[in-house]
């Protein structure tokens, strides 16, 4: 199947993103970006309680009888220990966020730090997913992960839904098999960072000073393939995204409304890569694909 695309709203609440020149998103263009986003066909819109204030600015904004379905994300919890007490704090924080949403229920929501479920008394948070799932207020539950090893030890009754990272650079969890491992067990995949937060659109004479010179040469050489192409950085990054069979949908974030014509235009065009020539632009190293590894300035 073709992968369905799915909004990111980070930069709805917070100055999301290494690129990102312009600060947080304001609501006047947050609206029309659900409006033409709605009209795109649009299915998925992707947010977190650790997002700033993107819960609320959505719950404002989204046209009346939409469409969409919403993904939020419960932050990581930061007591060591979990005990059945917490439930009543989560419970509380879900309601806020569909009551921000302006909604009864979601389509998903997600752990963002799955490793909190090997805490002692993990099994407290793994029960209160399961009955969120089971009192109807949610269709699915699943967690947002970093690497295949955040996976280790899950249940898999809590993967509905896994939100990763995958590019045209990152294919470290389609290499490694995760993304077949997980759709055999039925498991729908969500991939980020697609354009590792803008790098992969922007020219390498742009990029910060810490990135190594290797994979600044590697980008260059991307460079002169769309030129060669006649086409965008955006298209290779997309096409690569549109061949990922096993992907339910892709997460893009979006600051301006020239960003989300530029999407919906890659999107729907043919793409630029030959086969599976994409296989070959993988890169292995951790301090351009994880923004973890980043330096904070």
């Amino acid at each position: 199947m073709t992968p369905q695309l799915c909004l990111g709203t980070a930069q709805f609440g917070l100055a999301y993103g290494i690129t990102n020149a312009t600060g947080q998103v304001t609501e006047a263009i947050v609206a029309e970006l659900l409006a033409q986003a709605a009209e795109a066909g649009v299915r998925w819109l992707d947010t977190a309680q650790a997002y700033g204030n993107a819960e609320t600015v959505l719950g404002r904004q989204l046209p009346a009888a939409h469409d969409f379905r919403l993904i939020s994300k419960l932050p990581a919890q930061p007591q060591p220990v979990i005990s059945t007490q917490d439930a009543e704090i989560w419970e509380q924080a879900f309601l806020t966020s569909c009551q921000r949403l302006g909604v009864g229920s979601l389509d998903a929501l997600l752990l963002h730090a799955p490793a909190d479920l090997a805490k002692t008394g993990g099994h407290n948070l793994e029960a209160w997913l399961l009955g969120l799932r089971e009192r109807g207020l949610v269709q699915r539950i699943g967690v947002s992960i970093y690497a295949a090893e955040d996976l280790d030890g899950l249940n898999p009754e809590l993967l509905d839904l896994v939100q990763l990272p995958l590019s045209l650079y990152d294919q470290r969890l389609l290499q490694d098999g995760t993304l077949a491992q997980l759709r055999a067990h039925g498991t729908e995949i969500h991939a980020r960072s697609l354009y590792l937060q803008g790098l992969l659109l922007t020219p390498s004479d742009k990029w910060p000073r810490w990135v190594s010179p290797g994979v600044r040469n590697h980008h260059q050489t991307l460079e002169a393939l769309a030129e060669e192409r006649g086409c965008g950085l955006i298209d290779l990054a997309l096409g690569f995204a549109r061949e990922q069979t096993d992907l339910e949908a892709v997460v893009l974030g979006i600051c301006t409304v020239q960003e989300l014509a530029a999407l919906r235009e890659a999107w729907v065009g043919s793409s630029p890569w030959q086969s599976d020539e994409w296989k070959t632009w993988s890169l292995h190293d951790a301090g351009i694909l994880d923004p973890r590894c980043w330096p904070n300035s």
